[in-house]
């Protein structure tokens, strides 16, 4: 019969050493859940956007909300000249919600307003358009070309949001509306959207293969 004989302190690195074993489990277990939630924030914040649809009496109101990366290419604020004409570019594209929205003719919409927001703009009122009334363009400030800073860079996070009003002559004749998003805008791949109607609310999601959207 084999006797052994463990040290008296044995038994407290045993336990030592499991606390320790659990605890750089736990520690690598958290690692992976903040590295996989980096990942679906990363998936949701670059190529999905939403878009709210609501039609009361003959108004049609549109609500867009992009990532700016799905608009512009990046989410960080202008630094360069060719930052801020990019920008402009994507605002001016914007403002042209009749490119954007195309619906049946027999409904005679027309654009009736205009409003983008987003913190990437020089001054919120270059970037408001009321289609009844002309408005002057801004002046903007030349500014040296800088260099970017890329680790700053990824954690910024900018959006867009655009509001359409249109009004239709004959709303009835509203049953679908094409969504040209895809097209001006190809860093996005993906638009949630929601529809509040007369007849009740739905749910769809569109993407570059699937742009019209039925009543």
């Amino acid at each position: 019969m084999i006797i052994t004989h463990f040290p008296n302190n044995f038994k407290s690195h045993q336990i030592c050493l499991v606390f320790c074993l659990s605890a750089l489990i736990l520690f690598f277990a958290s690692i992976t859940e903040v590295r996989s939630a980096e990942r679906q924030l990363d998936a949701h914040n670059h190529g999905f956007g939403e878009l709210n649809i609501a039609i009361e009496g003959q108004t049609v109101a549109l609500e867009l909300n992009s990532p700016a990366f799905n608009i512009v290419g990046f989410e960080h604020p202008p630094k360069t000249n060719k930052d801020k004409a990019t920008i402009k570019d994507a605002v001016s594209v914007l403002n042209n919600g009749s490119e954007l929205f195309l619906f049946p003719k027999t409904a005679g919409c027309r654009l009736a307003s205009v409003n983008i927001v987003s913190s990437l703009i020089d001054g919120q009122h270059a970037a408001h358009k009321d289609h009844d009334n002309d408005h002057k363009d801004s002046k903007h400030d030349d500014h040296k070309d800088s260099k970017h800073d890329d680790h700053k860079d990824r954690d910024i996070h900018s959006e867009f949001q655009a509001n359409y009003k249109f009004q239709c002559d004959v709303i009835e004749k509203v049953n679908t509306i094409q969504i040209m998003i895809f097209k001006n805008f190809p860093n996005t791949s993906q638009l949630d959207v929601k529809t509040i109607l007369p007849n009740g609310q739905s749910a769809m999601k569109l993407s570059p293969a699937s742009t019209l959207l039925s009543f």
